[in-house]
């Protein structure tokens, strides 16, 4: 990358760091965008990771001659065009992760990546011409069907008795039977926390519920009472749960869904190391689920007797989601 270029990709950074500061006194202060909104933690994320990729892209040579020579020439027509093509390619992928490298972005990525191209236009005082990002046609992946979900529930309701299991078990089967009473999406569940539980209750265990529908639908909340089983999860959770929360510095978040092991990973070229005991964030919670569902599953196939064999669970929370709702439509 030439100084020239190098400077463009200063430029927009300097950008990203006004509307979404990285010091969290100053992100409290942020200014909006020009659009009127305030950048989110997530969207300030998918800024960073926009600029990163462009500052691999200015020095690429599938890119239009010039396009590094300013932030016009970066976000004009034929470069924004041609930077979608070879980023859904997979050619701008994290260096740090050679494991990925080459292996082509999913539609939601490149959407992601094209939303920030005109953020930072905006931002820049550039109008950008960004093509439109269709979603492809997939194939709905299987669900649990009825025979498989009833197993699970009777796994759950072994969790009354002293059936040993560890945290991420606890946890899996916790989640699982939220999924199967209150049939939750991944980003509602994650937002629950253990105040929304009420387990010693006299009329039964319930959940303070929460739907978000696809789209624009208006957000639900409810009551759900809980099966036994469920129930019985949850406390066997909370324990595992409260104790990771109690190695942290500070009080209790007071999230529902936690790690359950410190992991670390780069960060902007710097390692960060993530304690046990954080809240689980929708993807954290999603990738956690389906280690837990890849372990439930060799439990289950080989406690399994009914007939046939065990075939493997949904790992995805969306396929047990729907699997509820095919089972209660028969």
């Amino acid at each position: 990358m030439t100084e020239r270029q190098a400077a463009v990709i200063r430029r927009l950074e300097a950008l990203v760091e006004r509307v979404a500061p990285r010091d969290q006194e100053a992100w409290e202060q942020r200014p909006a965008l020009k659009r009127g909104r305030l950048v989110s933690v997530s969207r300030a994320r998918q800024l960073r990771a926009t600029v990163r990729q462009l500052g691999l892209a200015v020095g690429h040579e599938g890119m239009p001659d010039g396009c590094g020579r300013s932030v016009k020439a970066l976000l004009a027509p034929q470069a924004v065009d041609t930077f979608l093509e070879l980023a859904a390619e997979g050619a701008f992928r994290d260096p740090g992760k050679p494991a990925l490298a080459g292996r082509p972005l999913p539609w939601s990525t490149i959407a992601m990546l094209r939303d920030c191209l005109v953020i930072l236009g905006e931002e820049a005082g550039v109008a950008v011409v960004a093509p439109r990002v269709y979603r492809e046609r997939l194939d709905l992946a299987p669900v649990a069907d009825d025979r498989q979900l009833a197993a699970v529930y009777g796994r759950l309701v072994q969790m009354l008795g002293e059936d040993p299991v560890d945290a991420l078990m606890a946890r899996s089967l916790a989640c699982a039977g939220l999924v199967l009473d209150a049939r939750m999406r991944s980003g509602d569940l994650a937002s629950r926390r253990v105040e929304h539980l009420h387990l010693e209750d006299e009329a039964g265990a319930w959940v303070e519920a929460a739907w978000t529908p696809q789209g624009l639908g208006r957000p639900r909340s409810g009551e759900v009472v809980l099966s036994a089983g469920t129930a019985a999860a949850l406390r066997r959770w909370l324990p595992y749960r409260d104790k990771l929360v109690g190695g942290l510095e500070g009080s209790d978040h007071g999230m529902l869904w936690v790690t359950v092991k410190a992991r670390g990973r780069p960060v902007d070229g710097v390692f960060q190391t993530y304690e046990a005991g954080l809240p689980l964030r929708p993807e954290g919670l999603r990738m956690g689920f389906a280690t837990g569902m890849r372990r439930l599953n060799v439990v289950l196939a080989k406690q399994w007797r009914g007939p046939g064999q065990w075939e493997a669970l949904p790992l995805r929370i969306e396929q047990w989601r729907r699997g509820v709702e095919w089972a209660q439509e028969r």
